[in-house]
């Protein structure tokens, strides 16, 4: 499901890092957050340049960089009155602590830090509004209040600042439902009367998008609500996690299908809902979360497995081959 925002909500998260691989791989998994643009680096220099010719709402450096060093680039924003909130991510933190600016808007964070966390991280310092408070009527409310106005819409559901899930409601009919452990009436269930979660009502795409669910809002709330009553759907504050199966890491988080509005390329478009491809997206972040911690063997065993499922996606032949390049084939050590 792919889901167009006013340019006005679009933020810019610039990320720099020296390693091609590691850079591209953050870039692509935090531009699959809704309302974010990113901008890449991998030198002082080439980060100076953007932060004059960007409007940054957040800076992601490494502290060690070819060209010198991550705390140059907190003087750059000062420098251009640009007071914006800092993210460092570096195995060398004990090495720079003297030299890091003591200020609120700073955040350091020893290597290895997982996609998912860094994800949290970005959500927390550019979506405040939507992490810090409940909203005032829960996600069932949400839903009949569109039905009532046959209104479309698409209900983004957060916990914490992160997302679970999110319904989409087309004229007043519930049209489709995502979270972390599935799509479908399934996913609705789980949702519908999940509790202390903040709810964010987006305006969703012209496109088209395959419909999994039918019938009335009404119809299918009271539904929901029958199962839920007799406990045939779980309800909480957090989807469980999907359990392991052939070819999915167990305790990884599913993406859910979620694209970042206007990505290109072949293997950016408008994502299936289907096993295959949510088996791929766990095989991807997999070797994200590899690369994070440094275990290029482990990354390159994951791209692998999700070449073998897309043979054609541009950036994982372009990590394997970068893999390889460095050295980290399977079986190398």
């Amino acid at each position: 499901m792919s889901t167009a925002f006013p340019a006005e909500q679009t933020k810019v998260v610039l990320v720099v890092e020296d390693e091609p691989v590691l850079r591209a791989s953050i870039a692509r998994g935090l531009s699959k957050l809704p309302g974010l643009d990113v901008a890449e680096a991998g030198t002082v220099r080439d980060a100076k340049s953007l932060i004059r010719s960007l409007d940054a709402n957040l800076l992601i450096s490494d502290l060690d960089l070819p060209d010198g060093s991550g705390v140059e680039l907190a003087a750059e924003l000062d420098r251009c009155n640009k007071r914006v909130p800092i993210i460092f991510v570096s195995a060398f933190v004990r090495e720079y602590q003297g030299r890091l600016p003591d200020r609120p808007d700073i955040d350091v964070y020893e290597k290895p830090v997982s996609l998912s966390r860094l994800r949290s991280l970005v959500e927390a310092r550019l979506f405040a509004d939507d992490a810090g408070t409940t909203s005032p009527f829960n996600v069932a409310d949400y839903i009949q209040l569109a039905a009532m106005g046959r209104r479309s819409v698409l209900l983004e559901v957060r916990n914490a600042g992160s997302l679970l899930g999110a319904i989409l409601i087309r004229g007043g009919e519930v049209w489709s439902a995502h979270d972390l452990s599935g799509d479908g009436l399934e996913a609705f269930r789980r949702l519908a009367f999940a509790r202390d979660v903040v709810v964010a009502c987006r305006t969703p795409s012209e496109a088209g998008s395959k419909r999994s669910i039918h019938g009335s809002a009404e119809s299918v709330l009271l539904e929901a609500a029958q199962a839920k009553d007799e406990g045939r759907g779980p309800v909480s504050s957090l989807p469980p996690r999907p359990k392991p199966g052939r070819g999915v890491a167990d305790g990884s988080e599913l993406d859910g299908g979620w694209e970042s509005p206007g990505a290109q390329g072949a293997d950016d478009g408008p994502p299936s809902h289907d096993l295959e491809d949510r088996i791929f997206r766990q095989h991807y972040e997999r070797g994200v979360d590899a690369l994070l911690a440094k275990d290029y063997r482990a990354a390159f065993d994951a791209f692998q497995s999700a070449s073998d499922l897309r043979p054609g996606d541009r950036s994982v032949v372009a990590n394997l081959k970068r893999l390889r390049e460095l050295g980290h084939a399977g079986g190398v050590s």
